[in-house]
């Protein structure tokens, strides 16, 4: 679906390479999450999933189109979504149900189809009811959800959530991570999801750890969250259930285990207490 292969790339004003000989496969249904210390690359790399930047060498293929095809720039774009972290750069007009509805119109979506995608957009983030609101009296985790709408009326297949919690409170970004669950496992969506939050990794099928613009390893969020020692000297901290799980691991108080979760940790105990 998605095939990067030895892409470098340098802002024009940096000193060193944004991303130094990266090479990553992003298959169709996965939900994969990029996580990474500021200035790792991890923003940069979403921007080159839908040709917004393109390499200055390797190459970056969009279900066969290479983004450096500018031909098929429109293309890819249909094709992959990005939510970006302030919604505030995405809304465009006073409406809610207009402003879901402007990607399709723009993309000469008749009428009667705009009208059907901003509804059935709008329902899958639960903003139906604002739909006649004007987004600037929206809380932030609302205009997300907007902006999420927004991505959704133009039907990527690929959804890329470019840090797109980081402006919200704990409640505002569990919302998120349940709407980008649902996308994934209900509708069959490609998430792509590039966070800073460790507990957001632990819902990904896979994890790609990043570190000056470079991956520096990746795996399932088990395998990943065994490295606690790599990531911390990464400047990465661990999600708190694996910080606890692995302290009473340490105290002989539960067996060692890969439990990431509330739930996970919960179950883990009742075990080891059960068997004491």
């Amino acid at each position: 679906m998605i095939r990067i292969d030895n892409i470098e790339y340098s802002y024009d004003d940096a000193a060193k390479k944004a991303l130094d000989g990266v090479s990553l496969t992003i298959g169709e249904g996965e939900f994969v999450a990029i996580v990474g210390h500021n200035g790792s690359g991890k923003s940069t790399l979403a921007k080159m999933l839908n040709a917004l930047l393109v390499p200055d060498s390797g190459s970056v293929s969009v279900f066969g189109m290479d983004t450096k095809d500018e031909e098929k720039t429109l293309d890819i774009r249909k094709k992959v979504g990005i939510v970006f972290q302030n919604p505030d750069n995405q809304i465009v007009t006073t409406v809610v149900e207009e402003d879901v509805g402007f990607g399709p119109e723009n993309l000469g979506v008749p009428t009667e189809e705009i009208l059907e995608r901003v509804h059935a957009a709008l329902e899958a983030v639960d903003m139906l009811a604002f739909r006649k609101s004007a987004p600037h009296m929206l809380s932030g985790g609302q205009k997300q959800r907007v902006a999420i709408a927004g991505v959704l009326a133009i039907r990527p297949d690929v959804l890329v959530f470019d840090e797109a919690t980081a402006m919200l409170d704990p409640l505002g970004r569990r919302a998120i991570i349940d709407i980008a669950k649902k996308l994934n496992k209900t509708d069959g969506k490609t998430v792509v999801m590039i966070t800073q939050y460790m507990e957001e990794a632990t819902v990904a099928d896979r994890v790609v750890v990043m570190n000056g613009g470079k991956i520096a390893f990746e795996g399932t969020p088990a395998e990943v969250f065994r490295r606690g020692d790599e990531l911390r000297a990464l400047r990465l901290d661990v999600p708190t259930m694996v910080e606890l799980r692995d302290d009473l691991a340490k105290e002989g108080l539960i067996n060692a285990c890969d439990a990431l979760s509330v739930e996970d940790m919960a179950e883990e105990i009742c075990r080891s207490l059960s068997k004491n």
